[in-house]
């Protein structure tokens, strides 16, 4: 099926949310990760929108959903933005996907609102703490933070994307570029508070809800492809290994749906 959303606004907590879906049968939402706009789901919405009614949105202070003043990122308000989606879309329930810091998203979204949860998958979620490795990854991430505040966003950016892998690799294709203004606002309101919290997975592990997590193959060892080791012991969950990188869902989409497909099935069938 093409691409081809209805786009709406929604007003939550001082911002007028866009959002956007397309489909029909039970509600999918997905959740951007830190580039922030929800165009990097469009294909895989199109694909699944004959079988669920597939919705995403432009997170708070990005792309299409601007606010009057900034302010730093607040995991537990972006989870009420989610929740405001899902509520102006009419449903009681939604699957949930989020990728990256979307991914973290979503974990808080569960705890937050176990009630309107259906199932919860998180692709790649960087829960920096989590991992074996996180005090040689917490100063990777400061540095880059340094960078930021004492030279500018293109060197912090520079020193970012070398902890990233499989975006070059032959044949992938490039995934979408955010605006010049999600960039600003991420480093300056998101990076810092986004690299050192983990929403705490043992409430989640408690609730019984049918949880997944997702890692890229090409992602290999990258810091947030081990976290998802780490979320799917921690939460007693299945841990899937997809095809892509750390957008792999945007970039390879078609080989990374059925994948999808199938984890959805056999939460399904396990709830």
């Amino acid at each position: 099926m093409d691409f081809n959303s209805t786009h709406a606004k929604i007003e939550n907590e001082g911002c007028h949310l866009h959002y956007y879906y397309q489909g029909t049968g039970p509600l999918i939402t997905f959740i951007p990760g830190g580039n922030g706009h929800g165009r990097q789901y469009n294909a895989i919405m199109a694909l699944m929108s004959e079988s669920f009614t597939c919705v995403t949105f432009d997170r708070r202070q990005m792309s299409g959903s601007q606010v009057e003043k900034a302010k730093p990122l607040s995991h537990p308000q972006q989870a009420r933005d989610v929740a405001a989606v899902i509520k102006a879309m009419g449903f009681s329930k939604s699957i949930i996907f989020g990728s990256s810091l979307g991914g973290v998203i979503a974990f808080q979204f569960g705890i937050d609102f176990p009630d309107i949860v259906d199932r919860l998958i998180s692709h790649e979620a960087p829960t920096a703490s989590l991992i074996p490795g996180s005090t040689e990854l917490y100063d990777k991430l400061y540095l880059c933070e340094a960078l930021y505040r004492k030279v500018g966003i293109e060197a912090a950016q520079t020193e970012f994307r070398k902890m990233f892998v499989g975006y070059d690799d032959v044949g992938v294709p490039p995934t979408a570029r955010p605006e010049p203004e999600n960039e600003a606002n991420f480093w300056e309101n998101e990076f810092w508070t986004a690299s050192i919290y983990t929403p705490d997975l043992r409430k989640l592990a408690k609730s019984g809800m049918s949880v997944a997590v997702m890692a890229g193959e090409r992602s290999q060892d990258a810091w947030f492809s081990l976290a998802t080791i780490e979320q799917a012991d921690w939460l007693g969950c299945e841990r899937v290994v997809v095809p892509g990188h750390h957008q792999g869902f945007e970039a390879e989409t078609e080989a990374f749906l059925p994948h999808l497909l199938s984890l959805l099935d056999r939460m399904e069938a396990q709830k």
